[in-house]
């Protein structure tokens, strides 16, 4: 007496089918990616690259996305190398963002309002995608307090006129009026003297 014959079972052709699509069907692996923020700690108004970190795998197109959402409402943009106009713009693109062929996102001038969650989608050739993550936080510009200058003459906002310290040709100025006044006091009386002895002697003469 034969055994039972498994596929004479009602349930061969669900089996069969399933083997099937175990053996021969898509493969969907999605593996996870590195995203570098390019500086580290970026400031306001700087140019940030959110550098993707990719093996030797060809890309087909790839997405980049602002928040935990990747949708339609979340896409900054989508690229497609090697075609004449790779880069499709999303809903949240702000006319500062540019797509590089092998995944990376530049930013221009960022603004405090940039800081937040991005995300790319990697679709490989032939097949296969990846995904990467990011948290971008772009921080206020550190205000530092240069050397003083003083403004320039006449202003109206720098030292006083008597804290000044004079110039080289007031102090000649001053030196040589002192020697002119000198030399004309000694003139005066050196006259004042002989004067005095000439009436003396014609006092002593007339006596």
């Amino acid at each position: 007496m034969e055994g039972p014959c498994f596929w004479d079972t009602p349930y061969k052709g669900v089996l069969l089918a399933g083997c099937l699509l175990l053996c021969w069907g898509p493969r969907a692996v999605v593996c996870t990616v590195v995203v570098h923020v390019i500086p580290e700690a970026p400031s306001v108004g700087q140019n940030i690259t959110l550098s993707v970190e990719v093996g030797l795998e060809l890309l087909r197109h790839f997405d980049w996305y602002r928040g935990r959402l990747t949708d339609g409402s979340t896409r900054i943009f989508s690229y497609f190398p090697g075609q004449d106009r790779p880069q499709r713009n999303g809903v949240q693109f702000t006319g500062r963002e540019v797509g590089f062929p092998n995944g990376s996102l530049l930013l221009r001038g960022a603004q405090a309002n940039d800081s937040g969650i991005y995300q790319v989608a990697l679709q490989l050739v032939p097949q296969g995608s990846e995904k990467g993550t990011v948290e971008l936080r772009v921080s206020a510009p550190a205000t530092t307090l240069g050397p003083r200058t003083l403004p320039p003459p006449g202003s109206g906002t720098g030292p006083p006129p008597a804290t000044a310290a004079p110039s080289t040709p007031q102090v000649l100025g001053w030196v040589v009026a002192g020697v002119v006044v000198g030399i004309l006091l000694t003139g005066a009386l050196g006259a004042v003297v002989i004067y005095h002895l000439v009436l003396r002697r014609s006092d002593l003469a007339g006596g």
